[in-house]
């Protein structure tokens, strides 16, 4: 009798084996396709404006859009702190509902008054750059840079690496600043050779001492990282590169901080990064 009862227990376990496959191939689906369906906060217009009217917090709204539908050309939440759009002027009409876009905002560089956006006790200052020391030109307004300097040490005449300033806001790249469309503009108007930050008085003039004695970088931050962090070297050397234990003990605590999404098709994962 129990022979006879094995085939049975063993379809049945193979029935459940298959049912659970599938509700797991079901689900795993079911939440790819959820995750592109996840709100977004956007701007979204209270009232029907016209072109030259300026945008508000009385205008202007929090709204929702799935993740899916929200492309370069809307304007987040999340954009609206980096950058705020606050005070700048529309460019052609919005009716009431609509979200706003970055086509709806005027681009007017010339009508920049730089001035405005420095505030009380500090200084604009602006430093040369080229595409190489700015990040390929990823350096935008509103962006938070460390600023990397390479000199001639008088007294030994070797080539010294250093950080000079940490989290350093950048109010300009060229002739663009913060209130500036950047996706009105052709990729010829958004190129510069120059980036203008926000500093104390007494680092403006270490960058531009700097300057005139070599060359300076710009590193790129994370929006949400203003940490300032304690260099324990304070400056590379090419005795530093040579020995290599510097670079050792750095590539360590990358690969344990530093994580990567990889995406695959429609799937992402995270790894660390070697």
């Amino acid at each position: 009798m129990l022979q006879g009862r094995v085939p049975l227990v063993l379809a049945a376990v193979f029935a459940v084996l298959a049912g659970l496959v599938a509700y797991l191939a079901i689900k795993r689906r079911g939440d790819e396709i959820s995750s592109g369906w996840q709100p977004v906060k956007v701007l979204v217009a209270t009232q029907d404006m016209s072109p030259g009217d300026t945008l508000s917090i009385e205008r202007l709204d929090i709204g929702y859009l799935p993740k899916t539908m929200v492309t370069n050309s809307v304007v987040t939440a999340q954009d609206n702190q980096r950058a705020p759009v606050f005070g700048r002027k529309l460019a052609i009409p919005i009716l009431r509902g609509d979200v706003l876009l970055w086509s709806h905002i005027l681009t007017k560089t010339g009508d920049q008054h730089l001035a405005e956006a420095v505030q009380n006790k500090g200084r604009a200052v602006s430093i040369r750059v080229s595409a190489e020391s700015a990040v390929h030109h990823w350096v935008e307004p509103g962006d938070r840079v460390d600023v990397l300097a390479i000199f001639r040490d008088p007294r030994s005449g070797d080539l010294v690496s250093t950080t000079l300033l940490q989290n350093v806001i950048v109010l300009a790249t060229g002739r663009i600043g913060g209130q500036s469309n950047r996706r009105l503009l052709s990729e010829s108007d958004q190129s510069y050779n120059t980036v203008t930050v926000h500093v104390l008085p007494e680092a403006a003039e270490m960058l531009i001492l700097a300057q005139d004695l070599g060359s300076l970088y710009l590193t790129l931050r994370n929006p949400e990282d203003n940490d300032i962090l304690e260099l324990a070297e304070g400056k590379t050397t090419m005795q530093t590169l040579l020995t290599g234990e510097r670079a050792k003990r750095i590539s360590t605590t990358q690969s344990r901080i530093f994580k990567v999404e990889i995406i695959r098709g429609r799937r992402s994962e995270t790894q660390t990064v070697p």
